[in-house]
């Protein structure tokens, strides 16, 4: 396959790339790292026209997207669901639609409901990539965790990473485990039985029930936000409660300090965790939004690459 393409030039899951398009991603991303300097644009989205489509509010993923895009000479058309038609009654498609007939090549797209960003790739001929979708992904947070990882320790096949706390509602824990299987770690759950997936052995992952034994475990432990909007059906007793049990606190890193924590934010601190665990170098949840900038644009630089392999394939088949 070509150095600077993608198998797809989508991005819908995170099944949609291969461990060969993860590794492409993660040397680009640590590329521009490498060369990545205030003021100065790369050329590789230069003529491109990105949507921005955020249905869902976000900060992290919203404003890295927008600084990737632009970092590599694109221009950025930013769309606010809340001030649309779509308060008026337009249909999804319609609003895509006009979107599309202003010359926009990339769709950005966060959705509250699962599997909107496939029904509109079924439906351009541009290239969507999904931002997050209700409860079911969010790839480009696997990416940049990942990335974390191997950027922290070397390497990421054979490491032992635990996913804690809410993953029934977690599109970052789909995302997560779909990733991290493909790239040959050792993934565990641990959580509260009512916020484990139905049937959790399916994704090829470990299940830890208890928070010590989770962490004596792993090398790796990523925590999740508790979803509490979503807590009003009775599936934990109290707040409190789920702290004391799956709360990682300065405790933990006093017994493991080379403990590596991640966290994809926001966080809620004394729930999910103490805010004193900041105080270690492992703790790498602002390196992650660092990491998702420089991921992000090695993705749309990747996915563009791929757009125009495409195109030129297809204009060649007209002049044999």
């Amino acid at each position: 396959m070509d150095k600077v393409t993608l198998s797809k030039p989508y991005l819908l899951d995170s099944s949609d790339l291969t461990k060969e398009d993860l590794y492409k991603i993660f040397h680009r991303a640590d590329f521009f790292m490498q060369n990545f300097k205030v003021g100065n644009k790369f050329d590789d989205l230069k003529g491109f026209i990105v949507a921005l489509a955020f249905f869902e509010d976000s900060t992290r993923t919203k404003l890295s997207f927008e600084l990737a895009a632009k970092s590599l000479s694109a221009e950025i058309f930013s769309f606010q669901a809340k001030s649309s038609s779509l308060s008026k009654g337009e249909s999804i498609l319609d609003t895509f639609k006009t979107i599309e007939a202003m010359g926009v090549n990339i769709y950005v797209v966060r959705h509250g409901s699962s599997g909107i960003p496939l029904f509109l790739q079924n439906n351009t001929d541009g290239s969507v990539i999904n931002a997050g979708d209700g409860k079911h992904e969010h790839p480009t947070q696997g990416l940049l965790d990942a990335f974390t990882i191997i950027r922290k320790l070397g390497r990421i096949e054979g490491m032992k990473i635990c996913i804690v706390g809410d993953i029934l509602h977690s599109r970052v824990a789909r995302s997560n485990i779909q990733i991290l299987n493909t790239l040959g770690a050792e993934v565990a759950l641990c959580a509260p039985g009512t916020l484990l997936p139905f049937y959790p052995k399916e994704w090829n992952v470990k299940i830890i029930d208890n928070l010590d034994d989770a962490i004596e475990w792993a090398e790796v432990v990523m925590a999740l936000r508790l979803q509490r909007e979503r807590m009003e059906s009775g599936l934990l007793p109290t707040m409190r409660e789920f702290s004391n049990y799956y709360g990682i606190n300065i405790e933990h890193f006093r017994r493991k300090p080379d403990l590596v924590l991640m966290h994809p934010g926001p966080v809620n601190y004394g729930l999910e965790l103490d805010y004193l665990v900041n105080e270690y170098s492992n703790v790498m949840i602002q390196t992650q939004v660092t990491h998702g900038v420089f991921v992000r644009m090695a993705l749309l630089s990747l996915i563009g690459k791929t757009m125009n392999k495409e195109k030129n394939a297809f204009a060649n088949l007209f002049d044999m």
